[in-house]
Order: structure tokens, then C-alpha cells, then sequence
């Protein structure tokens, strides 16, 4: 949520990683590669701590390196909790998705007749479609000319849905035919999602992938756990969980590793055929960033030629950088957790190395 994705850093990265893993001639398994590569990037990077899960062949295993609570020395395992951050997005356009297919709405129809009577008389709304808010081609800002930010480590838990219906009141949204990063637009996706259905947004996440998914727990707000990570927001500076009120479904969600394999697991292997729809339709390509990056709905794919495309979202709040990345059809998935923010580029890369070298050697 803190940051926008860098999709070109990611481009990048996969360029570097075949020339990196050769160059470090890491030898040994892949459980001995990971470790490495973890402990490697702890030192350098001088972070909290770091945690890896991955479903290899069906298998899951976590690494860890550093500390889930520095003061505790704990280390995080398969449920210690921690915020996903903007992955929480890919969670949103999934129940989206669920909501539109079971009302029979398409997702190129215009979200402003899903609004409040006072919003829908904003007409430069209606050019928005439900598509344009899970690709960010709406034109809507990252985040609203009118959060108020009262306390700096909570920037969002003031913004309340009459401020998102004050500001969708009067705004004049700017699209350009290209994705441009919008907090504001996912949240307003997950709102819309809540109207449709009539039931809560941990409702719908209830419904539609926690209890099918087979995730343990896990709520819209701070999660309940007495096995919570603690984020830093710089060395010796802690930060609390967020609470994101209204945008909470552009970055609020909290997850422990074990249910982020369970959730990716069934991305990789849909278990029904409502699951698989979805899961096809959110992956598909609906805009073009480069040669090597696009945009699905919720999911950013990265191409190469050759090689199956890998569906990846990163998220970063004030206490955590983290990253996740799929293949379909595959058993090949990865969740990278850092527990301090601003070290996207570090997961990122983390992420694609360990996945690439899964890939490698299928």
C-alpha cells in the first residue's frame, strides 16, 4: 500500500537473477539456496527479520531469518501474522469478481449505478467501469485530495465511507488508457463489492476464500493473534498494525504464512469450477505496461518468452515489505515477508530468485 509496485524493478530483476544465481554459485538443495539467499540479504540489509514460505511440488516449508520480534527474539513460523499490505488487493478483485459473476453484472459495466443516489449524480463517474478499478485505468488518484491524516503511524483509520462518498461527490477522474496505481480505487472496488452482496467485507472474504481456501483466520481489521510479527518503520522504530477503516481492501488484510500458501495453493489449482473462472479471469491480460509486464485484474503478470508467465503483487504498509508470486497449473508459489518498511526492492528480488530457481528445476 505504501508504495506503488515497480513493475519495471521487477524486469529487471528477473534479467539479473539468471546472471545472479550463477555468479554466486550457491551449491547444495533448493532448502540450502533459500537459506542462503535469506541470510545473505539479512546481513546486508540489516533488517528485523525475513520469512519465506514456498509450496514447491505440492510441499510447503518456511525459512526464516532474523527475528518476527526483535525484543522477544522470536522467529517467525507458519502462523506468525503479519501485514500483507497491498497483496490484500489480488483478495479484493478475486470477491469482486465472485459478487459480479453471481449478480450477472459484468465488470465492464459503469460502477455508477452502484452508488449512493448523491454519488450517481456525479457524472463524471460514469466512464468508470468495475474493470478499470481492478487494472487501474480509472483515472482516480492513488489516494483522495481529502484524507485527513490525524495520526501520522494510522494515515487511514479516520477516512470513513461518507469521506469516500464526500470525495466521490465532486471529483473529475483522468484516465489515460494506462494503469496508473490507485489505493482509491481498489478500496472503492471493495466498497462497491459490500453494496452489491450486502454483506461486510470480511463477510465476503469469509464467503468466497477463507472458509473455501481452507484459511484459518483472518478479518479486516487487526487480525487476532497473540503470534504477531512487529513491524519497524525504521532500526529500533516500531509501528503498529493498521487500521485502514474503509480502504482497508486496498491494504488491510493480516495473514500468517500458512494461510498465504493455502490461499495461493488454490490459485495454482482452483478446487471448483466457479473458482477456476475467476482465477482465469483475473489472470488474463488487460493492459500493457511493457513488453514484459502486464496488468490482469488485481495481479501484475510478468512475461518472458518461453517461459510461463508469473502472476505477482507486492504490498509494503509502515511496518512491512512483502511480496508474493504464483504460476498456474503449477505447484510453484512464494510469500517473502520483511519485517520493516521500505525493502520492496529487497523482497522482490528475493522472491523472484527462490521462484526462478524453484522453476529451474522442473
Amino acid at each position: 500500500m505504501k508504495k506503488k509496485p515497480n513493475v519495471f524493478f521487477l524486469v529487471t530483476s528477473l534479467l539479473f537473477v539468471s546472471v545472479a544465481i550463477k555468479a554466486q554459485q550457491i551449491t547444495g538443495d533448493l532448502k540450502t539456496f533459500i537459506q542462503q539467499t535469506i541470510d545473505s540479504a539479512y546481513q546486508k540489509e540489516k533488517v528485523p527479520g525475513i520469512f519465506v514460505a514456498i509450496l514447491n511440488d505440492a510441499k510447503r516449508n518456511y525459512f526464516n531469518t532474523g527475528f518476527a520480534n526483535p525484543d522477544t527474539e522470536k522467529k517467525f513460523d507458519s502462523t506468525t501474522v503479519f501485514e500483507i499490505g497491498s497483496i490484500t488487493k489480488t483478495f479484493t478483485a478475486y470477491i469482486l469478481m465472485a459478487v459480479l459473476n453471481e449478480k450477472n453484472i459484468p465488470d465492464t459495466a459503469s460502477i455508477i449505478y452502484y452508488l449512493p443516489d448523491s454519488v450517481q449524480k456525479n457524472k463524471n463517474l460514469q466512464g468508470i467501469s468495475f474493470l478499470n478499478l481492478m487494472n487501474h485505468t480509472s483515472g482516480l488518484p492513488r489516494l483522495p485530495n481529502n484524507l485527513k491524516i490525524k495520526n501520522v503511524r494510522q494515515p487511514y483509520e479516520n477516512y470513513s465511507e461518507n469521506d469516500l462518498y464526500a470525495y466521490l461527490k465532486t471529483c473529475t477522474p483522468k484516465p489515460d488508457g494506462k494503469s496508473n496505481y490507485s489505493n482509491l480505487g481498489v478500496g472503492l472496488g471493495g466498497v462497491l463489492a459490500e453494496r452489491i452482496a450486502g454483506i461486510t467485507y470480511a463477510q465476503l472474504l469469509d464467503k468466497y476464500i477463507f472458509l473455501p481456501f481452507k484459511m484459518v483466520t483472518e478479518a479486516n481489521s487487526v487480525a487476532s493473534s497473540n503470534n504477531n510479527s512487529q513491524g519497524y518503520y525504521a532500526k529500533d522504530d516500531k509501528t503498529p498494525f493498521w487500521n485502514m477503516n474503509v480502504l482497508a481492501p486496498a491494504g488491510g488484510l493480516k495473514c500468517s504464512g500458512s494461510e498465504m500458501l493455502s490461499y495461493l495453493q488454490n490459485l495454482c489449482f482452483p478446487q471448483t469450477a466457479f473458482s477456476k473462472q475467476i482465477i482465469d479471469e483475473l489472470t488474463t491480460q488487460t493492459v500493457s505496461i511493457n513488453n514484459n509486464i502486464a496488468v490482469g485484474r488485481g495481479w501484475h503478470i510478468l512475461l518472458k518468452k518461453d517461459e510461463q508467465p508469473v502472476y505477482w503483487h507486492n504490498g509494503g504498509t509502515y511496518g512491512f515489505s512483502t511480496f508474493c508470486a504464483f504460476v498456474k497449473d503449477s505447484s510453484s508459489a512464494v510469500m517473502i515477508v520483511i519485517n520493516q518498511t521500505g525493502k520492496n526492492s529487497v523482497s522482490d528480488l528475493i522472491g523472484i530468485t527462490i521462484l526462478k530457481r524453484m522453476l529451474s528445476e522442473k
